[in-house]
């Protein structure tokens, strides 16, 4: 078997596309961690992953196995930074964008994996993207995923995917202070700290989506300068989205009820803890 996946490997830069669909297809099963074949792939990684990302332009049949192999090739760090390239970024940030991506979704997973790595977390948060209609008039690409992952709650933008994997991404961005200034600053394409529209997420049904805005709020927590602005009603007010989680249909005394975040005050009897 080794000697056929190592025969297979050249075929994925042959000049016709038909070739190189039919050797990915092969070679996906082998890509996730655990694979007692996927080193074979990882010895040659800088070729493979250099492929892949070509074929990640191509149909969207061969676009997702393209993907599907990137995501499961890079769980290991050395992938990452053989993914930390600006102009396959750019390409990821707009099948995340575009409303009528049917990869979006991958996408996202995979941009999740490669912003472990901080080199790519600076080459997100300054990046520039066109503006998209009907989304943002913002050319960050930053500014851009923000308002996809909460204008596209419950496939509102794009009806193939959820965003539930940005959070991720905005949590791997947000552990370097460049990321946190981000998220806290207002933007200047609304005036509205970006943390504000994620913060809104701590009890969604979705484990990923609302762990990884928890983790925002934690790395965010960091910028000890920021926690008047964090904490004030006014502003970000971050203090209610923190506790509705923790709260559930407990009773308490007056005097105490009245000292809670008027948020988190009328609560219904059938609230738990998440």
């Amino acid at each position: 078997m080794e000697e056929q996946i190592k025969e297979l490997i050249p075929f994925l830069h042959q000049p016709a596309l038909e070739i190189r669909a039919i050797a990915l297809h092969h070679l996906v099963p082998y890509t996730p961690n655990g694979n007692e074949y996927r080193h074979l792939l990882m010895e040659q990684r800088s070729t493979v992953c250099k492929d892949l990302k070509q074929l990640c332009k191509e149909d969207p049949v061969t676009a997702h196995d393209a993907l599907r192999s990137l995501i499961n090739l890079s769980s290991d760090s050395l992938v990452q930074q053989e993914l930390d390239d600006e102009d396959f970024l750019k390409y990821i940030g707009l099948l995340i964008t575009n409303a009528k991506s049917v990869l979006a979704d991958l996408a996202c997973m995979l941009l999740s994996n490669m912003t472990k790595y901080e080199p790519t977390c600076v080459k997100v948060i300054q990046a520039k993207a066109e503006p998209i209609e009907g989304l943002t008039s913002s050319r960050r690409l930053l500014d851009q995923l923000v308002e996809v992952f909460h204008k596209g709650y419950k496939k509102e933008y794009n009806p193939q995917a959820e965003f539930h994997f940005l959070a991720s991404v905005f949590s791997n961005v947000s552990s370097i202070r460049l990321g946190r200034v981000f998220m806290i600053e207002r933007a200047a394409v609304d005036n509205l700290s970006p943390l504000t529209k994620l913060q809104i997420f701590t009890e969604d049904p979705s484990v990923i989506r609302r762990g990884g805005v928890d983790s925002v709020i934690k790395n965010c927590c960091f910028e000890t300068r920021e926690h008047e602005r964090l904490l004030d009603p006014l502003d970000i007010n971050v203090l209610p989205f923190i506790l509705l989680p923790l709260c559930g249909n407990e009773e308490y005394e007056m005097e105490e009820f009245e000292q809670f975040p008027e948020e988190i005050q009328m609560l219904g009897e059938d609230k738990v803890q998440k």
